[in-house]
């Protein structure tokens, strides 16, 4: 298959995550320095640029690493929603948008910055709308002061929140090497927002623990779509980038699509999260199965996993057996109803046809839930504290798709994941019950299609 870097290929070791805002609207002045962002991409992802030249004694280079080939530098652009129609505080309301396909449809909405008055918005490109991000943030509030917020104190501090998370635009940088990363946004900033007076608003770093395994302890075994990918690459692609809908699953009348002239971009979905490794790792923690039956420990972190610590296979939730691999991770299907891997993939449920709307009865369109899919592409982080020497452990989960909405990862966060009625269980790893993961952050991107001069150029033509 061929590959786009940063989406389709495998996670690098180190990754930098840059979070930018725009202060100004001139459109001239976006383009020179989407531009001038694009010079700098050229010169440090030469195909030809070396790194870590190896001479013998004689001074004759016997090893050389090329940055992109070996070492796997890359940038991936993604444009917020703010670039588009400004902060959240400026922008109208959106309409509601169900999460279950396709009980809605989206309104195309025009660019208000940067005179992109003729450039439709991206339509899946909407504010973030994650259940459990609320309540989380309540709680972490009400903690914090001393006493439970009233309804409209949390309305406030949701706004707020979701407001400070967003960014016009996010640089993702990444390499099998540290310094290359630093050193290829050291350029950007030198060359590009420093002279354009754009404002950094978050600079984080992530990793590759090394050892196949998440903070949790677990090995992640999760396909992601990687046997897809080389055995149906067609599929693959379906569920990852425009256009959509994809063949399997219509789901929409298409005139409340995303033009054709998006048909390659994709839909980044960006989540910071802690991870509270001291609950988790914990005698007291505690799983509760679809029948009420609780456990606790090692065997209540292997049912909030669904898989066994050694290994990494899969549990059986009928024998208790452990899974051989299945093409595409299909063993998934048979984990434990609470467990996160399989909360998290849906499973094999039914079928549902039309007429419902915005269908008429005489569209007939069949969605199985169980081709939602994305591509998912986390990565972990370590953040030390300079004055304690305290650590906090998370993950930075990322995500591609062709609809954040109905088909991609809101749709797994709402209906599967955090919705108690799903599988008659709670997952064992996210339900905000247990305390183990907390989001921190979140912001929705779209990745244009590949570009022929700068980042972004298709909202410019």
């Amino acid at each position: 298959m061929n590959l786009r870097p940063g989406i389709d290929t495998h996670d690098p070791d180190f990754h930098l995550i840059v979070k930018v805002n725009v202060p100004f609207d001139e459109r001239e002045k976006m383009v020179s320095c989407l531009k001038a962002l694009a010079a700098v991409c050229a010169r440090k992802l030469d195909p030809t640029r070396c790194f870590g030249i190896m001479h013998d004694h004689e001074g004759t280079a016997v090893d050389q690493k090329l940055v992109v080939r070996d070492l796997a530098l890359n940038l991936l652009v993604g444009f917020g929603l703010r670039f588009f129609l400004g902060d959240l505080g400026s922008r109208p309301p959106e309409e509601p948008i169900p999460n279950f396909p396709p009980g809605g449809t989206f309104q195309p909405r025009m660019g208000t910055r940067f005179g992109l008055n003729n450039c439709r918005v991206p339509l899946y490109l909407r504010t973030m709308n994650a259940t459990g991000d609320r309540d989380s943030l309540a709680k972490r509030q009400a903690a914090a002061l001393g006493r439970e917020l009233s309804p409209a104190e949390i309305d406030q501090v949701y706004k707020g929140w979701l407001t400070q998370c967003e960014s016009d635009l996010i640089l993702w940088f990444e390499a099998d090497n540290l310094y290359l990363t630093v050193d290829f946004w050291d350029a950007v900033r030198k060359e590009v927002v420093v002279p354009f007076g754009l404002e950094v608003t978050g600079v984080q770093q992530g990793f590759q623990r090394g050892d196949g395994r998440d903070h949790t302890g677990y090995k992640d075994g999760v396909d992601n779509l990687q046997s897809r990918m080389k055995t149906d690459p067609q599929y693959y692609r379906s569920k990852v980038y425009l256009p959509h809908p994809a063949p399997p699953y219509p789901g929409e009348p298409d005139w409340s699509r995303d033009g054709p002239e998006l048909d390659g971009g994709t839909y980044l979905v960006y989540r910071k999260y802690i991870e509270h490794l001291e609950r988790w790792r914990a005698d007291a923690f505690e799983v509760c199965d679809s029948r009420g039956r609780k456990y606790h420990g090692d065997e209540a972190r292997a049912h909030a996993i669904g898989r066994d610590r050694e290994t990494g296979r899969v549990i059986s939730r009928m024998s208790g057996k452990l899974l051989d691999a299945e093409p595409d991770g299909d063993e998934v299907n048979l984990a434990y109803n609470e467990s996160h891997i399989l909360k998290a993939r849906g499973g094999a449920t039914a079928p549902f046809s039309a007429p419902f709307p915005p269908l008429s009865g005489t569209e007939r369109n069949v969605f199985n839930t169980q081709d939602i899919r994305l591509r998912r592409r986390g990565v972990n982080y370590c953040e030390i504290d300079p004055r304690t020497g305290g650590i906090v452990y998370g993950l930075h989960f990322v995500s591609f798709q062709n609809n954040i909405q109905q088909t991609g990862f809101e749709f797994i966060n709402n209906i599967w994941l955090m919705n108690p009625d799903f599988r008659m269980s709670k997952d064992g790893l996210f339900t905000p019950e247990s305390g183990i993961v907390e989001p921190v952050e979140g912001c929705y991107y779209f990745i244009p299609p590949e570009h022929r001069e700068f980042p972004g150029e298709v909202f410019f033509d």
